[in-house]
């Protein structure tokens, strides 16, 4: 459920205050302080702090990403009108009676991109899970004289705008099975920076390839709770278990319209030191199952992201203009 190409860079972030719930919660400005930078100067300063208080915390994203079926490669849909026009068919004779221009999106994706023996979690679950957290949902058909787009072609040709998309930061390199991959990273103390930099602080989504070995499941998670629990005897220690809230792409039509939602939880232990009511991480651990099963890597919400496709056929404005939105 990967994109065709992904590339992975380093990309830090900067990070925020924690927002706590339930009893004895701290002050979310002084018992959690972290020091924020622009992304560059986190990668060339690791010594930036990252303070947590004891105890269980919680954080829902403003924005709430929306499901859709991710289209695998093996799956013809996109191409192949069974009972009418597929999606791409519609897309060219928008272009042909609305624009007067003639494209070949459907042809370009059948003898290009289609591969009917593909690995069964190749598709478009990249670009799905970024324009879920980036773009409103299409929960409605749309008409452009007698062409009529239903719910499930504005998903496609939304997320094949997404599908080449480049400029996503991008935190952890992707387990594509070599032999010196690291199956710990994304390490457990950069997957906490995350989580309250992005979902604690600036109230985001952001998106985890929920698969540590080499193939690639991409969701986006809106909301966690975090348990952070200091060792009994250990000083430098703490334990901490935290259940990510995120959606999914199994849908029960293409024509789906909201969320399904599942959770994942993952346990770690954080290294460092307490500086009164505050623990200074320094490094972590995965424990428990998640030592098997951890984010292989996680993508960050951003403005700056450039929507494209691998099918150069089909053009982001004219896809907009399907849509119904302003250019």
């Amino acid at each position: 459920m990967a994109s065709r190409v992904h590339s992975i860079a380093l990309f830090l972030i900067s990070l925020g205050a924690l927002a706590g719930c339930g009893e004895g919660v701290p002050d979310a400005e002084g018992d959690l302080e972290i020091f924020e930078a622009e992304a560059i100067e986190e990668v060339r300063d690791p010594g930036r702090k990252l303070l947590l208080p004891e105890g269980e915390f919680s954080a829902e994203a403003t924005i709430k990403p929306w499901s859709s079926w991710w289209f695998p490669t093996s799956d013809d849909f996109l191409f192949a009108g069974k009972n009418g026009l597929a999606p791409l068919q519609k897309y060219d004779l928008y272009s042909r009676t609305v624009l007067s221009k003639t494209t070949k999106a459907a042809t370009y994706e059948r003898e290009k991109l289609y591969n009917a023996h593909a690995d069964s979690w190749s598709g478009l679950c990249y670009a799905w899970a970024l324009a879920s957290i980036l773009e409103p949902e299409p929960n409605k058909p749309v008409d452009h004289g007698a062409l009529h787009f239903g719910v499930a072609d504005l998903k496609a040709l939304l997320l094949k705008t997404y599908e080449a998309a480049t400029d996503a930061p991008i935190l952890g390199d992707r387990n594509d099975g070599a032999w010196n991959d690291n199956y710990a990273d994304i390490l457990p103390h950069t997957f906490h920076r995350v989580l309250v930099a992005e979902l604690f602080k600036k109230r985001r989504p952001f998106i985890i390839d929920r698969d540590a070995g080499h193939e690639v499941w991409n969701l986006p998670v809106y909301k966690a709770i975090t348990n952070i629990k200091r060792d009994a005897t250990a000083r430098d220690l703490v334990h901490v278990r935290t259940v990510l809230f995120v959606v999914t792409p199994d849908v029960k039509t293409y024509d789906y319209v909201g969320t399904e939602m599942t959770t994942r939880e993952y346990t770690y232990d954080l290294r460092g030191a307490w500086e009164g009511r505050r623990f200074v991480v320094r490094d972590g651990v995965w424990t428990e199952n998640s030592r098997w099963d951890h984010p292989d890597f996680v993508m960050l919400h951003s403005d700056q992201v450039k929507r494209a496709s691998y099918n150069p056929e089909i053009d982001v404005e004219t896809v907009d203009a399907i849509l119904g939105r302003e250019p």
